[in-house]
């Protein structure tokens, strides 16, 4: 398996992609795929956070994307990163291949300056990968009004990477 950059004359197949593997997944709304073609247009795209993972034969049987978030704290606005969406092709699921795929990216990441990654997900899936909720940080989702949902992570690229950083996720 190899896990590189995206490229534009993968889109194609990448939309595919998404479209079969979130089939599967009972919390998607049916535009996930969608979703991601309207992201690349989009500021907050980072094309070399674009990654796909490929089978020895060249198939795209994995991807994942991170893309700029805003944090807004009392310290002013804070630029991090958000991981939506990743998928993995359903005949190669538990196979390592998200975490190879989400380890890469958060490497990728950390070299551009980057502090943490959120999301919204599965706190059984994504604690696996090392992310946590971000109440813990005191950093709260804008629509978490109980403030401490646990769907919404996050994960420091190195040690106290959010230390003194307090505030709302504006755009997750």
């Amino acid at each position: 398996m190899l896990i590189r950059q995206e490229k534009p004359s993968d889109y194609d197949e990448v939309y595919q992609l998404v479209k079969k593997s979130f089939a599967t997944n009972s919390d998607d709304d049916g535009t996930t795929h969608d979703y991601l073609n309207e992201l690349r247009k989009k500021d907050t795209f980072v094309p070399e956070l674009s990654l796909v993972a490929e089978h020895d034969g060249g198939t795209i049987i994995g991807q994942v994307v991170l893309y700029k978030t805003i944090i807004t704290a009392a310290q002013g606005e804070f630029i991090e990163l958000l991981l939506s969406p990743i998928c993995v092709h359903p005949a190669y699921f538990r196979q390592g291949i998200a975490r190879a795929m989400v380890e890469e990216v958060l490497r990728i990441a950390k070299g551009m300056g980057f502090k943490a990654v959120f999301l919204c997900g599965d706190p059984g899936i994504y604690e696996r990968l090392g992310f946590m909720p971000t109440y813990r940080y005191d950093i709260f989702h804008k629509d978490d009004e109980s403030k401490t949902a646990g769907w919404s992570m996050v994960r420091e690229l190195y040690g106290g990477a959010l230390n003194g950083i307090t505030g709302t996720i504006n755009t997750i």
